[in-house]
């Protein structure tokens, strides 16, 4: 995470523009492919990176007309995620076939998908093909844009915050003194998490979780729920209710200080979802941001244009409009 990041930023410029939600997303990307692919993609991780962004875009068409379209009816944008999908599928086999004749050669990777392969259940059996593409299919779409659109909202409301971002400033260089984070300072980077935490509040990237169906007849908030009743549980609308935040509107990372905590009721906050079924990379997820987050702003200030965004609901809360942001090196005005 910190390599790819620290990689980033020694490619930007002082006073450069750039596309925030683009750099995110392909810093994202390779951070995504080497945990889980190693370090031999090459160019192709551009293909799975540009297949995978297409679908990401038409289930955002899905969750519009789609849902009232019946699933035989090959519209355009069913299509266009068939034939991303086949992208992924060849690219993903690809992969694992050289994992398993490095397998035979004996060379053990230590990437996701060689633990994978090599994987044994109870009584000695290895997953499938199949089960180690879903599996890695999965990681991949769960761990990369969901991660560099949180980012991106970070980015715009830290721009919008000078003071929160002023005092980030403080912690990098008094945690960090110059030096590269890694693992081990992420527990220090207290006010870092805190404004990871926040923004994944305020700018969930799964603003709405797939539903679950009732199994049995239930009241909640003294609604009465049917038994087979279809449920969708949103963070969007949740985490800016006031009864559990309040000014639930306004980026205050405070609210998640150990120190003095505010009284928010369990799963007010659920970003990653809850109970037995939560996302199982929600660790690596907030190491993630964190560290890049870490990292980038040890270097640069973003400023954000324009000032206000609006928020655009798909698959994904993305901004409706590409968020451009002036870079300012912070080793550069130091050194004027």
């Amino acid at each position: 995470m910190v390599h790819c990041a620290v990689t980033l930023a020694e490619s930007w410029q002082d006073r450069q523009r750039i596309d925030v939600q683009r750099e995110m997303s392909l810093l994202t990307q390779r951070i995504v492919v080497r945990s889980l692919f190693g370090n031999d993609l090459a160019d192709r991780d551009s293909r799975l990176g540009d297949a995978m962004a297409v679908v990401g875009r038409e289930f955002g068409v899905e969750l519009g007309v789609g849902l009232l379209t019946p699933s035989w009816v090959r519209t355009p944008a069913r299509r266009r995620v068939l034939a991303a999908v086949a992208t992924v599928d060849s690219e993903i086999d690809r992969l694992i076939r050289a994992r398993q004749e490095a397998e035979r050669e004996a060379e053990d990777g230590e990437d996701l998908l060689s633990r994978l392969l090599a994987a044994r259940d109870e009584e000695g059996g290895r997953l499938t093909v199949r089960q180690v593409r879903d599996e890695a299919v999965t990681l991949w779409a769960a761990g990369h844009e969901t991660t560099s659109t949180a980012l991106t909202w970070c980015w715009y409301l830290l721009s919008a915050s000078p003071n929160t971002r002023a005092r980030l400033t403080a912690e990098l260089d008094r945690v960090l003194a110059g030096r590269a984070p890694s693992y081990d300072d992420y527990d220090r980077l207290s006010w870092t998490r805190q404004i990871v935490k926040e923004t994944l509040r305020l700018y969930p990237p799964a603003w709405i979780l797939p539903p679950r169906t009732a199994r049995d007849k239930v009241t909640l908030g003294g609604t009465p729920v049917p038994a087979g009743t279809t449920i969708w549980c949103s963070p969007w609308s949740t985490q800016r209710d006031p009864r559990w935040f309040p000014n639930p509107d306004v980026f205050r990372p405070e609210r998640w200080d150990v120190e003095r905590p505010e009284n928010v009721p369990e799963h007010a906050w659920f970003p990653f979802g809850g109970g037995p079924r939560t996302c199982l990379g929600a660790r690596f997820a907030l190491v993630e941001m964190t560290l890049v987050l870490a990292t980038l702003a040890q270097r640069f200030h973003l400023d954000v244009h324009p000032e206000t965004v609006t928020p655009k609901a798909g698959l994904q809360l993305q901004p409706a409009a590409p968020l451009h942001a002036t870079l300012h090196d912070r080793t550069a005005q130091t050194t004027r």
